[in-house]
This record gives C-alpha cells, sequence and structure tokens, in this order.
C-alpha cells in the first residue's frame, strides 16, 4: 500500500467513476484500474463493490480503509505545504542576538516588517555586547549577530556581514547643566565634566576616548553602567554627562528632561549596524529570507 494507491482510492469514491478519477489525477484508465488492482491484491481484500451498480460504493473493507486513507491524504499534503513553505523561506526559525539598545529602539520595527511577510518563521532574541555576540556567532549559538560598531566596515575571516544602517552619538547632559549656559561648547569645557561610562564591555567607550585623544585629553570618568536607562536617570539629575546614540535620547530631549549638547570641531560620532553571520551558516528557510529581507530593505538610517 502507497501514497498513490491511496490517492487512487480516495478519487474513485468521489467520482465513482474510473474514468473522471483518471482525468482527475491525469492518468490513464488502466493504470487507475491497475493501481486499484495493486491495492486490493496488497491488502487482501476487496474495497469496491463491484457488482453493485454505483461503483463508488465501498464493500466493508473499503469503508473501514476509506476514513485512514483520507487522514493519510491530509497529512502528505500538509507536509508538503510546510515544507515547500520551509524551502520558500515562509517558515522556520531564526535566532538573533544584538544590544539592548538596537533591541529597543530599532529592532522592533526590523521585525514587525519581516513577520508581515513571513509571519510563521519564529524567532528567539537574546541581548549582549559586541564581543559576546560575535562568540556566540563563531560558535554557532546563533544564526545572526545584529553588532554596532564604530566603524562602517565590519572585518573578520570567520564571519560575513551585511550593512544595516547607521545612527550618530551624541553629547548628552542634564538640563541644569551649566554647558547648557554657554554660548558654544568646546573639548575644553569638558575637561571637568564627570562622564558616566555607558557600554564599556562593549568598544562604545572606546571610540569616544579615541576622539578625546586626538586633542590629547582624557575623558575625567565616574559610574560605569551597562544599562541605558539607568545611565540617562544619571544623567537626568545630573550626577554626569555621556555621549549616548541620538535615537535614545529622543524622547527625553522632548520632554526636556535632557539636552544635546553640540561640540565645537569634535569629530562627528556614529554607530554603524551590521547583520553578522558565519561564513559557513546554512542559508535555508527564515534564515534565508532574513538575509534577503535585510539586504532588500536597508531598514534604517538616522
Amino acid at each position: 500500500m502507497d501514497i498513490k494507491q491511496l490517492e487512487v482510492f480516495n478519487t474513485i469514491y468521489k467520482h465513482k467513476n474510473f474514468s473522471k478519477a483518471a482525468q482527475e489525477l491525469e492518468i490513464s484508465q488502466p493504470t487507475v484500474s491497475a493501481q486499484i488492482k495493486s491495492l486490493e491484491e496488497s491488502l487482501g481484500l476487496q474495497l469496491f463493490n463491484r457488482k453493485n451498480k454505483a461503483l463508488g460504493n465501498l464493500t466493508d473493507a473499503g469503508k473501514i480503509l476509506y476514513p485512514y486513507s483520507s487522514q493519510i491524504l491530509s497529512l502528505v499534503k500538509d507536509a508538503e505545504t510546510s515544507l515547500s513553505q520551509y524551502k520558500k523561506g515562509y517558515s522556520g526559525s531564526l535566532s538573533l542576538v544584538t544590544s539592548d539598545s538596537f533591541c529597543y529602539w530599532i529592532l522592533p520595527q526590523i521585525l514587525e516588517n519581516f513577520n508581515q511577510r513571513y509571519p510563521a518563521v519564529e524567532i528567539t532574541l537574546n541581548t549582549e555586547f559586541t564581543p559576546k555576540m560575535i562568540d556566540m556567532v563563531n560558535n554557532r549559538e546563533v544564526h545572526y549577530a545584529v553588532a554596532r560598531t564604530g566603524t562602517p566596515h565590519f572585518n573578520d575571516e570567520q564571519l560575513k556581514s551585511e550593512s544595516i544602517g547607521q545612527d550618530p552619538i551624541v553629547l548628552v547632559v542634564s538640563t541644569h547643566n551649566r554647558l547648557n549656559r554657554l554660548e558654544k561648547v568646546t573639548v575644553e569645557d569638558l575637561i571637568n565634566e564627570i562622564f558616566i561610562v555607558y557600554g564599556k564591555k562593549s568598544n562604545y567607550w572606546s571610540q569616544i576616548e579615541q576622539a578625546f585623544h586626538q586633542f590629547k585629553l582624557e575623558p575625567k570618568t565616574g559610574m560605569e553602567l551597562n544599562d541605558i536607562n539607568a545611565t540617562k536617570k544619571m544623567i537626568e539629575i545630573n550626577l554626569g554627562i555621556s555621549f549616548l546614540p541620538e535615537i535614545s535620547v529622543q524622547d527625553e530631549v522632548k520632554n526636556n528632561r535632557l539636552t544635546m549638547i553640540e561640540i565645537e570641531n569634535f569629530p562627528k560620532l556614529y554607530r554603524y549596524s551590521h547583520l553578522i553571520y558565519h561564513k559557513d551558516l546554512i542559508m535555508t528557510g527564515g534564515v534565508e529570507k532574513f538575509l534577503q529581507f535585510i539586504q532588500e530593505t536597508k531598514p534604517y538610517t538616522l
């Protein structure tokens, strides 16, 4: 007993006619007859009551087989549909790791748009700092890392990357900070300010230090925090200042709780976001479709 025989069996019962069954299945009538004969011989039972003028009348054995046959064919169809969707990227799993700030302010819109195209793809998500993300990709713990660096290009012999976008880093201070009262702010005006270090475990803070080193200056640091919301709160009550992604402080600036300060002649700082994956990553299903989606949409530039 095989799938094709069951398909012929069900189709004959549906039409109660060998010729119509053959037409639907796009095979010859002798082939239909041969399939049913082979099925009956393999079971050692007659499935159709051929003495009855209505060919589709089932014998008792046929009545027993029919619900099982229908269920088997339905399951086969479901399996074929699911596998076809998986092959096209409409289903499957997708694992990502990214930073807290990217996860909170940028990634939701990207995933919402992706989910609208491929709603059956199951997505798992973790947050880490960039060095840990790279380890996770190298160890095949995740399909992709969405990492942010201080350079437009990401280079690694074992990894590949796709540029996603960029966003500026800005100096953020309390609305009560003295810098707000200056007509213009120079890097020398920052010497006596206490900087709250956000993201020291990533390469985020090193990018800021390098900018100060161009002026042969070292920023004076105080608190070291890994939570961006805690960092903003400390700035708001004037316990320090910091450089943060502009997108992360837009609400606070709009509500006059924080101020963005432009520093005269200070280099423009940006965080560049990259979709990073192992060079040997197998591209199937949702994994492949997510990469194509990123390549097609180039999700954001601020």
